[in-house]
């Protein structure tokens, strides 16, 4: 009887195992790092510095500026493969100066493969942070209505800002024309497959599995104690 209940005890382990693989398989992707806390103020040069060496436009240069142009760029996530059945996606973006606490909407447009998600990411920048030289980090969950573009297996983003922009006296009532920002980091995350139930109990194919193993360990069972 103790070497049948020792051997339950060996395949216990393998019988989780199996159900462990049913869990959620997420696609996650991240263009440039995170080189700063959300809410700190980098200095132009430190941003510069700890972008130096990554993909463009996280290589912590700066488009547009307030005096000037309107922030403008876009980036791909690509070769992630197609995703026939998505339940769940969004999008996590670092960025610099881009003023958002200033009048008005800063987000000219903000879209995903020509979807428009503009009133989207305008309202995840009025709701926090956006002072001048401020940098955030923003998660914006993406609707139901995009994960069929998602789904093709390349996703192009492109995000242009507006003025007006926070100028030097602002607090005194002056703003500027135009408004430029600096990207940090972007990360895709797109979830495919359901979470497993909280009681662990397994998908139809894990449990095919499981109920093999069983047979099988209970059939020695009855050999042995012959």
């Amino acid at each position: 009887m103790n070497r049948n209940w020792t051997g339950f005890k060996v395949l216990a382990p393998a019988a989780l195992a199996l159900v462990s693989q049913a869990a959620a398989a997420d696609v996650l992707l991240t263009l440039g790092e995170q080189d700063f806390t959300n809410g700190s103020t980098p200095t132009p040069f430190d941003f510069l510095a700890a972008g130096s060496g990554e993909p463009v436009p996280f290589n912590g240069v700066s488009s547009g500026a307030d005096n000037a142009t309107n922030f403008s760029a876009s980036w791909t996530f690509a070769s992630y493969g197609a995703q026939p059945t998505i339940l769940g996606a969004s999008l996590t973006l670092g960025i610099q100066d881009h003023e958002s606490a200033a009048p008005g909407n800063q987000v000219a447009s903000f879209t995903l493969n020509g979807f428009d998600l503009t009133s989207a990411m305008n309202t995840l920048f009025e709701a926090s942070g956006g002072a001048r030289s401020e940098y955030n980090v923003y998660t914006l969950t993406l609707p139901n209505s995009v994960f069929a573009t998602l789904g093709t297996g390349t996703a192009l983003f492109s995000l242009a800002l507006q003025g007006p922009g926070l100028g030097l006296d602002f607090g005194q009532g002056s703003n500027t024309l135009f408004n430029g920002a600096a990207l940090d980091f972007s990360t895709l995350r797109i979830t495919t497959t359901a979470q497993p139930p909280t009681n662990n109990v397994p998908e139809p194919a894990t449990a095919a599995l499981l109920s093999v193993a069983l047979a099988g360990f209970a059939a020695t069972c009855r050999r042995r104690a012959q």
